[in-house]
């Protein structure tokens, strides 16, 4: 007959109780996963915004969105979250406006000021105030804490913390304007120089290019476009060795009271879509190229409705429907400015979708101030 131990069997016990004693603590010491908190849209995310010079001499530009929920276009959105902040002074121009970083990035021309604003909400949270002598171009985002600025004299480096310019970039003289950002380098446009391509990140110069008028867009290819007279050219983005192919038109400067230029690249297909511009902005002609494909030259891809023209940079790629987003005005001069159209196109087949006029402007005395005078669309990042 076997004898059981009592003292192994209680010690036995007293492990068995310490170790799933443990076990418990450890169980509880899990902490669970965290539940994903439900993403809120911002008040102006779920759509788009046009960025207007304003009547010169009358009024400062404004910005106004449209929401994609609502198929409304408001107008003068900043100045509404902004209570007395603007664009001043009004003899400066609203000319460029471009998204970096969750930010909205508003350019005035003529000692006019830099305004940045979350693209979110609007709210303003950092501005270089207008001064005298100040005749910025575009902005191009490079990091969390340097951004770029073209001007009337080259180009400037601004800390985006301070919203401070404190350089120069080198390599680069005179009025400057559009300039693009890949992987591997910084394009920008001068009126002396061409085009001058920087290295990233010691934004040391790699290639001065000559001849060039409107610039740049970059298709999913990973190709920079330009054009350069009655030719568009694209470089390849590693060897930065150059394709032409001939346009059925010339292609202008922009540098006549400066706007950007009117070029854009779709996000789903290798294609470039540009306005036919006379040299000082207008136009009624869209072309679209598909990389590979001159045939697609072979005629205009849009052609504005009767009547309707082009102001400036009025063409933009809207990637989140893939369509193809311009303004125009009315023909002619005086109160025709004040006749404005946007428009909605497929960016495949070149179909018109949608039209609506511009609501109508009135100022606080309650006079008609619909003279927007479009610079270019502004669409979030992804878009």
């Amino acid at each position: 007959m076997k004898h059981f131990n009592f003292k192994q069997l209680f010690s036995l016990v007293l492990l068995s109780t310490v170790f799933f004693a443990g076990c418990k603590k450890d169980s509880d010491d899990i902490i669970p996963d965290p539940i994903d908190p439900v993403y809120e849209a911002g008040k102006y995310e779920n759509g788009f915004f046009l960025v207007h010079e304003g009547w010169f001499g009358h009024g400062t530009g404004s910005v106004s969105f449209y929401d994609y929920s609502t198929g409304e276009l408001t107008d003068s959105v900043f100045q509404k979250e902004n209570p007395g902040k603007g664009f001043e002074p009004t003899s400066s121009t609203v000319q460029y406006g471009t998204i970096f970083n969750g930010n909205l990035y508003i350019v005035s021309k003529v000692n006019g000021p830099v305004v940045v604003a979350d693209a979110k909400t609007l709210k303003e949270v950092g501005r270089i105030p207008a001064q005298q002598g100040y005749d910025w171009r575009a902005f191009l985002g490079i990091d969390e804490n340097k951004g770029l600025l073209s001007s009337s004299d080259g180009i400037h480096l601004v800390n985006l913390k301070t919203m401070a310019p404190y350089d120069k970039l080198y390599g680069i003289s005179g009025q400057t304007g559009d300039m693009l950002k890949t992987e591997n380098h910084v394009f920008a446009l001068s009126q002396s120089n061409g085009a001058v391509v920087y290295n990233l990140p010691d934004l040391s110069v790699a290639k001065k290019l000559s001849g060039v008028t409107m610039g740049f867009a970059k298709t999913p290819n990973g190709k920079v476009w330009y054009t350069s007279n009655d030719f568009l050219i694209s470089l390849k983005p590693e060897t930065l060795e150059a394709d032409t192919v001939k346009l059925p038109f010339k292609s202008n400067t922009t540098w006549f009271a400066w706007y950007s230029s009117p070029m854009i690249a779709s996000t789903k297909e290798n294609a470039i879509y540009m306005q036919n511009a006379p040299a000082f902005g207008g136009g009624k002609e869209i072309y679209k190229y598909v990389d590979g494909n001159t045939e697609s030259l072979s005629k205009p891809f849009i052609t504005t409705p009767e009547k309707q023209s082009f102001y400036k940079r009025n063409i933009g790629y809207d990637a989140k429907l893939n369509q193809i987003v311009t303004t125009t005005v009315q023909d002619g001069y005086g109160a025709n400015y004040a006749v404005n159209q946007l428009y909605f196109y497929d960016a495949n087949s070149g179909e018109l979708l949608k039209q609506m006029p511009f609501n109508k402007k009135v100022d606080s005395q309650g006079n008609d101030v619909s003279y927007y005078f479009t610079a270019m669309p502004v669409f979030h990042e992804g878009n």
